[in-house]
């Protein structure tokens, strides 16, 4: 393995502290003594002891994985994995790749939200002790995305409203991207396609997650 430079030391060191600030029990799983935690956090240890903590971190990863992967083959399969996708709120393509063994060793965030997620569907599933993923946190997160794009739709229809309005006093449409005159409804239609898939997603996160506590 090709020597890292101490530039490039410095940056996985920034990277380490990032993940344990974000999952701060991890500290205590990948072995740092809790009397050198300030001294971790304010300096730069041995270039071997930040080789050591990357590729603990690294086999934590792997582990979880894997343990993500053993839970997911037993109610996923390849046609269910759009549907868990929406549920999980981790995409398609990943939670196929974990699966299918092409994702060995997922990122944090994503072993934090597929945690959670079968902690709600499967009863023998704990969630990682150093998981800072809760359930309040994922549905003020999850949900407030939701609500804000409800609040940007609702701007447009207000916006809407004025040039419908002007549509009607000069008695033609406004002009689309593809040069043709867009139907008077169309923000109307776009909206409700929008807001149908906001609605779907809502009932699926309280489906999956709040009517089961």
């Amino acid at each position: 393995m090709e020597q890292l430079t101490d530039k490039q030391m410095k940056t996985r060191w920034g990277d380490i502290k990032k993940q344990i600030k974000d999952r701060q029990l991890l500290a205590y799983k990948v072995g740092i003594p809790i009397e050198k935690w300030d001294q971790y956090i304010f300096s730069t240890p041995p270039n071997e002891e930040i080789n050591r903590i990357y590729n603990a971190i690294q086999e934590d990863r792997i582990n979880k994985t894997k343990r993500i992967k053993e839970s997911l083959s037993k109610i996923v399969g390849y046609r269910e994995s759009n549907d868990f996708s929406k549920k999980s709120g981790v995409s398609n393509t990943y939670i196929r790749d974990i699966i299918e063994g092409k994702k060995t060793m997922a990122g944090y965030d994503i072993i934090n939200r597929l945690e959670l997620f079968l902690n709600s569907f499967l009863d023998d599933f704990e969630i990682s002790i150093e998981n800072p993923l809760t359930l309040k946190i994922y549905s003020q997160d999850y949900i407030g995305e939701i609500a804000s794009e409800i609040n940007r739709i609702a701007d447009g229809l207000k916006h809407y409203c004025f040039e419908l309005s002007e549509m009607a006093r000069k008695q033609e449409t406004n002009i689309g991207w593809n040069g043709k005159r867009n139907s008077p409804t169309n923000q109307i239609e776009n909206s409700i396609i929008h807001l149908t898939e906001l609605k779907d997603k809502i009932d699926t996160f309280w489906k999956v997650y709040i009517d089961k506590l």
